[in-house]
């Protein structure tokens, strides 16, 4: 009986060492080896969902769910991050940069995950154009901001500001956004810079990057959370004064014309000329500002608008005019209020449709 069981259990053994041999080459088959390659235990799930996305690649199949490397990042673990991060997975990056000219998508995947194999990689496509970037920008950013600070210092931080003013753009904020609250304090300098070129979207970027209280410790987060709506009011304020001066200064130019010349030339002076001419420049702005404005809703008709005021302001001043001259002609001791009524009317006429033609806004 003892021969007969030793047998039966050579066999056994056997078999079931037959049974792992033939496991072990179907997991090493061409279309997953690389994907299967020293994968720690901790990343399980990360392996199966890359072992999917080169499948599907290979399959042909578009419209496979597996397809999106998006997945593999999604599957990562923080115990799993902490093993690439410490260089336990190589293979996952070498894999998934063998994918880069086969699917654009993977520079955003290996972005998310970040593993030090691929950081030279990932400071090099930093580097590219703005378009080529949009796809995987932000997430390599990041990857960046947290592994190569050197790199990250030398490829986006000049890209954090721009120029400022109306030429800052969002990236720092949406940066503070997707890292920690206690990483954000690196990115005060960009607030600062914001802050001093008046920038827009300064506000939002106040929000995001002095939460933490370190942050709200430093003097450039002591400043006040609100400033863009003073800088667009004073924008608007030096929008609107050159064309404002422009119109007041000629309504008072013409004003003291008028006097100089009805005291020093007396009853010879040009009342008659002198009125038509105020009433026509009057009519004509009035005229142009009531017919040329904008009709809230009706974006299709400005053109028309414009059209009906370049046709209204000539007509309005050469009727006004005629009236004017008929008029002081027979009043001629009228003609040195009416002038001046006149040169009132259009200046303030005028001021006022510049303000109002103009918003609180910084760009």
């Amino acid at each position: 009986m003892a021969p007969h069981r030793a047998s039966a259990s050579r066999v056994a053994g056997t078999l079931l060492a037959l049974a792992f041999s033939c496991v072990a080459v179907a997991h090493a088959t061409p279309e997953v080896e690389g994907a299967t390659a020293a994968a720690p235990t901790s990343c399980a799930a990360a392996q199966f969902a890359l072992r999917s996305y080169v499948i599907a690649l290979r399959s042909g199949d578009v419209t496979s769910g597996a397809r999106d490397p998006g997945r593999i990042a999604q599957a990562i673990t923080p115990l799993c991050r902490q093993a690439i991060e410490n260089g336990r997975w190589p293979g996952l990056a070498n894999e998934l940069l063998a994918r880069v000219s086969q699917d654009s998508a993977t520079k955003h995947a290996i972005c998310a995950i970040a593993p030090p194999e691929a950081w030279s990689a990932i400071a090099a496509w930093e580097t590219a154009d703005e378009e080529t970037r949009a796809a995987y920008d932000l997430p390599c950013a990041v990857a960046l901001f947290r592994h190569r600070p050197e790199e990250f210092a030398r490829v986006v931080v000049p890209r954090l500001g721009g120029s400022g003013g109306c030429a800052f753009p969002d990236l720092a904020t949406r940066l503070g956004e997707a890292v920690g609250v206690y990483e954000r304090i690196k990115l005060l300098p960009t607030l600062d810079f914001a802050t001093r070129t008046r920038a827009q979207g300064r506000d939002r970027l106040y929000d995001v990057l002095c939460q933490h209280p370190a942050a709200r410790a430093q003097a450039v987060c002591q400043a006040p959370s609100v400033l863009e709506p003073a800088w667009a009011h004073a924008a608007r304020i030096k929008r609107s004064t050159p064309a404002m001066v422009f119109h007041v200064g000629l309504s008072v130019l013409f004003a003291m014309a008028t006097c100089l010349l009805r005291y020093h030339r007396a009853r010879t002076w040009p009342a008659a000329a002198m009125s038509a001419i105020a009433t026509a420049a009057t009519a004509a702005a009035v005229a142009w500002i009531i017919a040329s404005a904008e009709t809230p809703g009706a974006g299709a008709l400005k053109g028309l608008n414009f059209v009906l005021g370049l046709v209204a302001a000539p007509v309005a001043a050469l009727i006004g005019g005629l009236l004017a001259w008929a008029l002081i002609r027979n009043a001629r001791g009228a003609a040195l209020p009416w002038c001046l009524l006149h040169a009132v009317i259009y200046g303030v006429v005028t001021a006022v449709h510049v303000w109002r033609g103009t918003w609180d806004r910084l760009c």
